[in-house]
């Protein structure tokens, strides 16, 4: 079987992608060392072709996974796919191994393979090379009025019952992101022990201490902390916050500074400045001093450092938590002012601050 899921939601595809290495488990407990996940920023036709279509290794099932290769190999325009084989165009050889994996002769029915992309644009070139061989499934991000139902679907799943205005603190709480309303679903469902779950319960679990225990994080490492970063780190990781969740408020972290900065350049007021960014007012002054230490150079830096760390994940190269404590080291070295404790240095090309 050949999948192809792709989309901006990364939950949800990672999710389905969970489903589906499910399925494909025999239940021999030989699925691990049966499963190849391969990067599609290195990968060929021959070497594609060679995982797909090998037999499983004492077992009856092998699931081969691959990550971003259309991304990789479509990024241009669309043409017409037979004008491009007969010239013997970039993509001919593509076209030609994905008529070997739909060809039942020569793919065998033990293997599940999973193409895994982000969003891909209508122009990609390779969509329409793999999509017909494919069971495609597009997962997009939630619309606004759908989270509601799908926080109440994933507490009821855990046995979790939620008032109306809890759920719907949990959905603003959350912003969106699905991770984190996982994330905190298990964490209140830890916390009420069977009770309902009302409002109050919600701002103290999710809203208080999460953001107090990931602001002392997301702080250490803008100020350059290392040594109070990597201990922040490791104490919410051991406490049970998900390392996409740590990413995520790192990320927002440096968004909110580059907002701050933007506004400030244009002499924006400081009411004005909370109500685009969000940030509390008891906070707003704290970012504005880190806006002013910060050069746009550095910050151009540290994003570039949190997309990598993110390929890193979404390519098999490096698993959550490990991309979570590289970035934060790399962060830290950046930061004007910084206080390394590991020596780690400062991301080649790195400006000043």
């Amino acid at each position: 079987m050949i999948h192809l899921l792709y989309g901006n939601d990364g939950y949800r595809v990672r999710h389905a992608l969970r489903a589906i290495r499910a399925q494909a488990d025999a239940g021999d407990g030989m699925l691990d060392a049966n499963t190849t996940v391969l990067d599609g920023a290195s990968l060929t036709p021959g070497e594609l072709l060679g995982h797909a279509q090998a037999a499983p290794f004492l077992a009856s099932a092998r699931l081969v996974i691959v990550e971003g290769l259309l991304a990789q190999i479509g990024g241009g325009r669309r043409g017409r796919r037979g004008k491009k084989a007969a010239d013997g165009g970039p993509l001919a050889a593509w076209e030609a191994a994905a008529a070997q994996l739909a060809d039942p002769a020569t793919m065998p029915a033990s293997t599940t393979l999973v193409f895994v992309e982000g969003e891909l644009p209508k122009t990609n070139a390779a969509f329409p090379i793999f999509a017909p061989i494919a069971h495609a499934v597009q997962y997009d991000k939630l619309a606004k009025d759908e989270l509601p139902g799908w926080v109440q679907r994933a507490a009821d799943a855990r046995g979790l019952r939620v008032a109306p205005r809890a759920l719907a603190a949990i959905v603003r709480l959350t912003a969106g992101d699905l991770w984190t309303a996982e994330n905190e679903l298990d964490k209140l469902a830890a916390y009420a022990g069977g009770d309902a779950v009302d409002e109050d319960m919600v701002m103290r679990v999710v809203s208080a201490a999460q953001e107090a225990r990931v602001w002392d994080l997301s702080d250490a490492v803008v100020a350059g902390d290392e040594r109070k970063a990597l201990a922040s780190m490791r104490a919410l990781i051991e406490a049970g916050e998900a390392a996409p969740l740590l990413m995520f408020m790192l990320v927002r972290q440096y968004r909110q500074i580059a907002i701050v900065k933007d506004m400030r350049e244009r002499r924006a007021r400081q009411d004005e400045i909370a109500r685009v960014t969000g940030i509390p007012g008891f906070r707003i002054n704290a970012v504005a001093t880190l806006a002013s230490r910060y050069t746009w150079p550095l910050l151009r830096e540290a994003y570039s450092a949190l997309l990598d760390a993110d390929l890193a994940v979404k390519r098999g190269l490096r698993d959550d938590e490990a991309s979570l404590q590289l970035v934060v080291h790399e962060l830290c070295a950046l930061a004007p002012g910084a206080r390394p404790a590991g020596g780690y240095p400062r991301r080649a090309g790195a400006a000043s601050g």
